[in-house]
């Protein structure tokens, strides 16, 4: 039986030493994990139906998370809020396109999506931090 691999595990709980911003960067490194795995093996279907359910709730665990970089001791501008959640549905879109690629399997299709996803992953982490 497989195991998860490492890096697909649960962002910190809420509590006195929650950070927001600790849960992002854990859920991008899933879902980066996730990408990386099904770009190396596209015919896992076992693997991305365990796993596609997880990974698509961090949408909105993502949104949920940059709503509270609103209050202290981050203070995000509306702006800049607005924008970051913009590039979540924009790494859910390519996402989306990379999981359409696998059934029926287009490679090609497979590695546009996977490239896209990754590179909007880098520029979102990039705008996270200030």
């Amino acid at each position: 039986m497989r195991k998860d691999p490492p890096s697909i595990s649960s962002a910190p709980r809420p509590g006195p030493a929650y950070d927001p911003m600790d849960q992002i960067v854990q859920d991008l490194q899933n879902i980066q994990s996730f990408l990386s795995f099904i770009h190396d093996r596209p015919h896992d279907l076992e693997y991305v139906e365990k796993h596609l359910p997880k990974i698509l709730s961090l949408r909105r665990t993502i949104n949920h998370a940059l709503d509270q970089l609103a209050g202290e001791p981050y203070s995000y501008a509306t702006s800049r809020l607005h924008a970051l959640k913009k590039e979540n549905e924009a790494i859910f879109s390519y996402f989306e396109g990379a999981i359409g690629a696998i059934n029926p399997l287009n490679i090609k299709e497979l590695k546009k999506f996977v490239h896209a996803c990754e590179k909007k992953i880098s520029e979102f982490d990039g705008n996270l931090t200030p």
